[in-house]
C-alpha cells in the first residue's frame, strides 16, 4: 500500500520510505563543545528518521553530535544493517549526503551536464523524498520545544527527541492534521557520496528507474 501511494504521487516505483537528518538545537556542553557545533554554527543533536507516505516515522535514530555528517550517522545506525534484507525492487530515498546502494537511492550528482533522463529522475526523486522534510516540519511545529531543546543532560536528550517522534506518530494515526501550515526546516547537507565507489548493481538499478520515468 505504501509503495502504491508513493508511486501514484510521483511515479517513482518501489519506495518504502524517505530518509533524512535534522538538527535539534541545544545549549551545548561546556566540554567537547566543538563536536556539537553543526555546519550552521550552533550546537545541536542529530535526529535521523525514515517516514512513510503519510508522514509517519517508521524508524528514528537520535543522539549524534551536530558536527557529524549524515553519512557517518547512517553508517552507524542499526537500519543500515537491516536495509539490505529488503527485496531488490524496494528502497528508501535519501539525498546526496547518503551513499548509493541497491536499497538506498540518491540523486544523480549535478555536475552541470546532467542528461534529460537524469534530470527527470532527480525531479521525481525530490518530489517523492520531500515527505521526510514535511514530517520534520510537522514534528517541530507540533513540539516547538524541539526548535531549541533547553537541556543539559546529554544522555537524556535523545530520549526526549524519540518520545516526541512517538507522539507525532500517535497524533497522525489518531487525529486529523493539516500538514500544510508549517515551514520545512533547511537541513540539507553537503554532498558526500561518490558514485565511483558504489556497486555496479546500484548504479544499474538507478539508471533503469531513470529510463522508466521518461
Amino acid at each position: 500500500m505504501l509503495l502504491m501511494v508513493f508511486f501514484t504521487r510521483c511515479g517513482f516505483p518501489g519506495v518504502v520510505g524517505a530518509v533524512d537528518g535534522t538538527h535539534i538545537p541545544i545549549p551545548g556542553p561546556s566540554q567537547r563543545r566543538d563536536s556539537y557545533i553543526n555546519r550552521k554554527g550552533f550546537p545541536s543533536i542529530q535526529l535521523q528518521a525514515v517516514c512513510d507516505s503519510n508522514l509517519v516515522f517508521c524508524d528514528v535514530y537520535a543522539g549524534w553530535p551536530g558536527s557529524v555528517h549524515d553519512a557517518r550517522v547512517w553508517r552507524n545506525c542499526p537500519l543500515s544493517l537491516i536495509l539490505p534484507s529488503l527485496p531488490p525492487n524496494q528502497h528508501l530515498l535519501g539525498d546526496s549526503a547518503y551513499p548509493l546502494s541497491v536499497n538506498l537511492l540518491v540523486p544523480f550528482r549535478d555536475n552541470g551536464h546532467l542528461s534529460c533522463i537524469e534530470k527527470k529522475f532527480n525531479k521525481s526523486h525530490s518530489s517523492t523524498r520531500v515527505n521526510i522534510e514535511r514530517a520534520f516540519g510537522l514534528l517541530k511545529c507540533k513540539f516547538r520545544r524541539l526548535q531549541f531543546l533547553d537541556m543539559h543532560l546529554l544522555d537524556e536528550i535523545p530520549n526526549v527527541i524519540v518520545a516526541c517522534c512517538a507522539l507525532h506518530n500517535f497524533i497522525l494515526q489518531n487525529e486529523s492534521s493539516d500538514d500544510e501550515e508549517f515551514d520545512m526546516p533547511d537541513d540539507t547537507c553537503c554532498p558526500l557520496a561518490d558514485d565511483n565507489s558504489t556497486g555496479q548493481v546500484a548504479l544499474g538499478k538507478r539508471l533503469e528507474i531513470a529510463n522508466m520515468l521518461m
